[in-house]
């Protein structure tokens, strides 16, 4: 029986890049993804000590089992390599995984891959180097501030508004901002060299694309295609790095149209035709409303980086209510104006343009060995933390943490007529009656769309679940999916689409009515009949566990 060879095994953070590796490693090498983080601060606690800032890193929560497999094949691999993303976040997880897995750190385990392709696969194992420990600990600097902050202000405010309130740095800034007044008609200057930040700007003006959209459609774009027959590759370079290329120019986007989905597609045919195309610097001109371009224009006004940090910016403000999207334009809830409120006159001196780009310049002094990490920590937290002491002590001794108010709504209870309350459960968001415990009636709440259901032509609505999960119903039938609906309908039979996101490739737009020619032969039906399959055995078993206990 012939010896089982020991394969080499390299570690990335993301299974596209995975499954696009695989194609041209060759045999001798395991390509495997860790999802990410591993270990990360707790969510619960503040998990950064108060005076030594030194974190305390916890497993992921749900990522044991994968952390084991990971663990047994990091055991039987004849050498590891971490391809990770070539930035600073990038560095420190390699360095992360380096402890959980006990690699070498000094040994030449580090490649970097600013494309995905074949021959940049190969040079990058050729430069292969150590851990660079100063661009490790410029991201976890930024890390520990911006956790410790946020958790504080989180105190302050769950006894001024109430628990569960908090804002960090740059959510606070992009907040104040947006609740200023409309900015005067202008324009924006955008060069022809493509970094991540001036692609989201032109996407914004050429695609109305936002800039959440622009970057899971970059990422996309670097991560790999399937070429069929060609393998997989990635179209163009880490779009998060200083500047942004094309892997080939030869791949033009008519070329490679039929592998992209109609986004992919748009996108790419934009930055394909910024760096090739013998252009003059585009003009964004704005029309004056709160949107992603004004807001981009302010942010280059006063010299913020945003790049990285604006679109989980904007979704972390809509998630948390503090302020709404309609037609593009945002604005200030009730909620984010009780915030700034009470930030206001105590973190003015922390939380602005100066200070930001003060931190930012004392990190990039991190990765470039000239501060240790601790003393950018403690510049920035010392001067927080008296703005802080200032705050607290206007609350009293015997300030404590409040109990999110009750709000009512304009439902009634149909079985006794009294109004029915939003209330938060282990479930989600759901609707109970105010006469309880007299009366129990409880119902999910739903938020209406403007969107019609494929199935009956009802009204479609959103029903948020736990753990940030959401699912999509009808008001008049038992539709139900987990796919978003899109604001597009179908060219077809008009109705509504939706679309259907994966771990490891790009997401599948459908029309959402089964019998429409579109849906013939569409490899949407596999996964929804798995899914509605998959459904209906857990049902099966929660009833057959409930018979048990009867």
């Amino acid at each position: 029986m012939a010896e089982k060879v020991l394969k080499s095994l390299i570690l990335v953070e993301s299974a596209a890049k995975a499954k696009t590796l695989r194609k041209f490693v060759g045999r001798n090498y395991s390509v495997l993804s860790t999802d990410g983080f591993l270990k990360d601060l707790p969510k619960s606690r503040i998990g950064v000590e108060d005076g030594s800032y030194q974190p305390d890193y916890i497993t992921v929560r749900g990522k044991g089992k994968l952390l084991a497999e990971l663990k047994r094949e990091t055991l039987n691999a004849r050498k590891i390599f971490i391809a990770t993303n070539p930035d600073w976040q990038g560095e420190f997880l390699a360095r992360q995984y380096c402890e959980v897995f006990g690699i070498n750190p000094l040994s030449h385990c580090r490649i970097m891959l600013d494309e995905l392709t074949k021959q940049s696969y190969k040079a990058a194992f050729e430069a292969a180097r150590p851990i660079d420990d100063k661009l490790a600990d410029a991201f976890q600097a930024k890390q520990l501030i911006d956790k410790y902050v946020s958790h504080k202000v989180g105190e302050y405010l769950s006894r001024v508004i109430w628990r569960g309130v908090k804002v960090g740095r740059f959510r606070a800034m992009l907040l104040k901002l947006i609740a200023e007044q409309k900015p005067a008609q202008k324009s924006l200057t955008i060069k022809k060299v493509l970094t991540s930040a001036t692609l989201q700007e032109l996407a914004v003006k050429e695609l109305n694309f936002s800039a959440a959209r622009t970057r899971f459609i970059a990422d996309q774009l670097y991560e790999g295609i399937n070429f069929d027959k060609d393998g997989c590759a990635g179209l163009i370079t880490y779009p998060h790095g200083r500047e942004l290329a094309l892997t080939s120019e030869r791949r033009n986007p008519e070329a490679v149209k039929q592998f992209l989905t109609e986004q992919q597609f748009r996108l790419y045919s934009l930055i394909f035709s910024r760096l090739t195309a013998k252009a003059s610097p585009a003009r964004l001109e704005l029309d004056g409303t709160t949107n992603d371009a004004a807001l981009l224009a302010k942010f280059d006004k006063v010299g913020v980086d945003w790049a990285e940090y604006y679109a989980g910016g904007i979704a972390s403000l809509i998630k948390r209510k503090y302020i709404t999207a309609e037609d593009s334009t945002y604005k200030v809830t009730a909620l984010g104006q009780r915030v700034l409120d009470a930030l206001n006159g105590f973190f003015d001196d922390v939380f602005n343009a100066k200070a930001y780009n003060e931190v930012a310049a004392q990190i990039h002094e991190v990765a470039d060995g000239k501060t240790p990490k601790l003393s950018a920590i403690e510049n920035y937290c010392t001067k927080f933390n008296a703005a802080f002491d200032r705050a607290m002590a206007t609350l009293g001794e015997d300030a404590k943490p409040q109990s999110e108010p009750v709000v009512e709504s304009d439902e009634v209870c149909e079985k006794c007529g009294r109004k029915m309350l939003i209330k938060r459960g282990r479930y989600g968001v759901f609707l109970a009656c105010s006469g309880y415990p007299e009366c129990k009636n409880t119902k999910p709440l739903l938020e209406p769309l403007d969107k019609t259901c494929p199935k009956c032509g009802g009204r479609l609505a959103k029903r948020s679940l736990q753990r940030g999960l959401i699912v999509y119903c009808c008001e008049a039938c038992d539709f139900k999916t987990w796919d978003e609906p899109q604001a597009m309908t179908c060219k077809e039979c008009g109705s509504t689409m939706f679309v259907h996101k994966f771990k490891d490739r790009a997401p599948m737009f459908y029309c959402g009515n089964e019998n429409c020619p579109t849906r013939t032969n569409h490899p949407m039906n596999k996964i929804l009949a798995d899914i509605k399959r998959r459904a209906e055995a857990r049902k099966e078993r929660k009833a057959k566990k409930s018979e048990a206990k009867s």
